[in-house]
């Protein structure tokens, strides 16, 4: 299973790429929003996901996660092919489709080719609460990263004024700060 491609984008089309990785190109389906964010000859990283059927093996890329998931959740309900999945991440950022479907919004929903009121009706049922669990997961985990590099530009700081690394993540677990600068006030009182 092929989950992401480093490359450099040598064909450039509004719903369709073709990525060089090593003198191999691949041809990957993507969404307008992605593509819009690229140009050619970008050295990229994108995120894949693969469908391998009889007839065809197909390569989807995003450049963000949250696009990726809602694609994939978008495929798993019964009549939602690639291409209806694609029109829908085309016509919507992954965001402010989730809250179409949090806002149950049927008439927003229908102005996406190919989905008429009776698959838009069907996509919201199905995706009840889904973006809810995508955004909150993405934000918790935005949330950590944000706070493990507070952590490091306060150790950084302690170093510099002559602590050593071993003394100052003994004490990190029990400072309650979550601001760099409070963080080392705190710090210096236990150190």
């Amino acid at each position: 299973m092929i989950c992401g491609l480093k490359g450099i984008v040598c064909k450039l089309e509004p719903t369709r790429i073709e990525l060089d990785v090593n003198d191999v190109i691949y041809e990957l389906a993507v969404s307008l929003q992605t593509s819009s964010k690229l140009k050619l000859d970008d050295k990229i990283h994108i995120i894949t996901t693969q469908i391998i059927r009889e007839d065809a093996h197909l390569l989807f890329g995003f450049l963000d996660s949250v696009e990726k998931l809602t694609f994939e959740r978008l495929l798993k309900i019964n009549g939602v092919g690639p291409k209806v999945a694609l029109a829908i991440l085309s016509t919507y950022k992954a965001e402010s489709f989730g809250e179409i479907v949090r806002n149950k919004d049927l008439q927003s929903l229908q102005k996406v080719p190919g989905v008429g009121s009776k698959s838009a009706g069907k996509i919201l049922l199905d995706l009840a609460g889904f973006f809810s669990e995508i955004l909150d997961s993405t934000q918790s985990t935005q949330d950590k990263q944000s706070q493990s590099n507070i952590h490091k530009d306060a150790i950084l700081a302690l170093e510099s004024l002559g602590y050593k690394t071993n003394d100052i993540k003994k004490i990190l677990p029990q400072i309650k700060s979550t601001q760099t600068s409070e963080i080392i006030k705190e710090a210096l009182k236990l150190l």
